[in-house]
């Protein structure tokens, strides 16, 4: 992912000031800007669906946020979008800000061919220095595949995966479980993904 620009490093409180005017999301990078692709329909209804998902199974316990939620993690100096943000419990918000939030406990990622790479190693690593972060879901808009990894009480990540549509989807850190039919519903494969 290209950054807008290579030579000026901005400050959190510049980037977010920029965010405010954009046409187009950006993420933050330790003080670089990075414009974000477009999600396609598929992308777009995924999405939807597992916030709508998480929100009605998790009600007056856990908050589901869709992509215009922000992630701050201190410790790499990063804002980023996830597709679906979970917190559970009290809020923690960058500096009262009702847009960004510090501590979800599930993040997901819909992934596409242009940032799949990027969403499975460099996202996930900056994600993990989040305290109360404890559990990544990857899911492939292509074909019917959710891979998560899940902290473990020792600090290390079990990685699980669901293939198939008349699968369901454990998730160990809301101790919630979805049908891979209503993760995918409405969205349309190809028949050789099947």
């Amino acid at each position: 992912m290209p950054a807008l620009t290579q030579t000026k490093k901005y400050t959190p409180e510049e980037y977010l000031a920029l965010e405010e005017k954009a046409e187009y999301r950006s993420e933050y990078v330790n003080g670089f800007i990075f414009k974000m692709a477009g999600g396609t329909e598929s992308h777009i209804q995924i999405s939807f669906n597992v916030t709508k998902l998480f929100s009605d199974k998790l009600r007056g316990k856990c908050r589901a946020y869709q992509s215009d939620m922000k992630v701050w993690v201190e410790e790499a100096g990063t804002f980023f979008y996830p597709d679906v943000t979970v917190v559970c419990g009290e809020r923690r918000f960058y500096k009262d800000r009702r847009d960004i939030v510090e501590n979800p406990i599930l993040l997901v990622e819909v992934l596409s061919e242009s940032t799949k790479d990027y969403d499975k190693n460099d996202k996930f690593f900056t994600y993990k220095h989040i305290e109360s972060f404890k559990e990544y879901v990857l899911i492939s808009q292509d074909k019917p595949v959710v891979q998560q990894y899940i902290r473990q009480s020792d600090g290390h990540w079990k990685i699980e995966a669901t293939i198939g549509l008349n699968s369901k989807v454990y998730f160990e850190s809301l101790d919630t479980e979805l049908a891979m039919q209503d993760i995918y519903d409405l969205v349309e494969f190809e028949v050789e993904n099947l």
